[in-house]
Formats: structure tokens, C-alpha cells, sequence
């Protein structure tokens, strides 16, 4: 998605120096489209535990022996990710609900917006739902003290 957004970027940017005629839309589509794009990598980003990291503190805390504070950290880390982005995608059923009644559209009045506002509240939700994973992932790695024998790699993922 984003490299077919990108081409079509520089499609537009060749459009318009060049031959002085652009889609009306076509700004409009690329804003919307990498937008979401970014909201469905969300997801991604989250599973590679790549999202929110906090590196250098981990790594002090793990330097100085601490291991149990770094396995609570993980938890507290994923619980408050998997709130957060739930009641953003919870949330925005209002602002999705409000642009379909009211047939929001873009500057281009082209483009319907309650689409972005669906894959937007997907993204957050999808980004929750891996993150509730990985809370029930930790907690069971903390109970079983598999924080005392992890390696610094693995303790740096928060």
C-alpha cells in the first residue's frame, strides 16, 4: 500500500511540474491512503514489540541485576498499550458514526471519510488486541521466572 501510494506520489509531483494538470483527488487520496497504511503497521510494529521502546532503561536495569523489575515493566509496558489503543478504537466508533451520517468527505469532496475512520479504529484495535497478547505472555513468562534467564535482547523488547 505504501509503495503503490508513493508511485503514485511521484506520479502526481511528474503531473504537475512537468505537464501543469493533477488529479483534484489525488492529494486528498495519498494523505488518506499512507495515513492508514501507517495505522494498519501499527499492528506490526507492536507484535515485533517495536512500538513505545524504551531501550536505554532497560538496559541500565538489566545491567544493574534487576531482573524482576524489567518482567513488571514488560507487563505494566503491554497493559498500558493494550488500554490505551482499545479505548482509542473503542472511542472512535463516535467519530466514525458522526462522518457517515454526516457524509464527510475530503477537501476534494471526492473521498468518503468514514472509511479512515474505520481502519484507524481497526489499526488501534488490532494494535490492543496484540498487545493483551503479549500481557498474557509476559505475566506467564513472569510466573514462571524465565525473566531470570533471559538474555539482554529479549529484555529490550518493551
Amino acid at each position: 500500500m505504501l509503495l503503490g501510494l508513493t508511485l503514485f506520489a511521484l506520479l502526481e509531483i511528474i503531473r504537475r511540474y512537468i505537464f501543469g494538470v493533477v488529479f483534484e483527488w489525488g492529494q486528498d487520496a495519498i494523505i488518506v491512503g499512507i495515513v492508514s497504511a501507517v495505522a494498519l503497521y501499527f499492528g506490526v510494529t507492536q507484535i515485533r514489540r517495536g512500538h513505545l521502546v524504551m531501550n536505554a532503561i532497560v538496559q541500565l536495569v538489566h545491567s544493574r541485576g534487576h531482573y524482576k523489575t524489567v518482567g513488571i515493566a514488560k507487563i505494566v509496558v503491554s497493559t498500558i498499550i493494550m488500554l490505551f489503543c482499545g479505548s482509542v478504537g473503542v472511542t472512535g466508533w463516535s467519530t466514525l458514526s458522526y462522518a457517515w451520517d454526516r457524509n464527510l468527505t475530503t477537501y476534494s469532496l471526492l473521498i468518503p471519510l468514514w472509511p479512515f475512520y474505520l481502519i484507524l479504529m481497526f489499526g488501534f484495535l488490532l494494535m490492543a488486541f496484540i498487545a493483551f497478547l503479549q500481557m498474557v505472555e509476559d505475566i506467564i513468562s513472569f510466573s514462571r521466572a524465565e525473566y531470570l534467564d533471559a538474555e539482554i535482547e529479549l529484555t529490550t523488547d518493551i
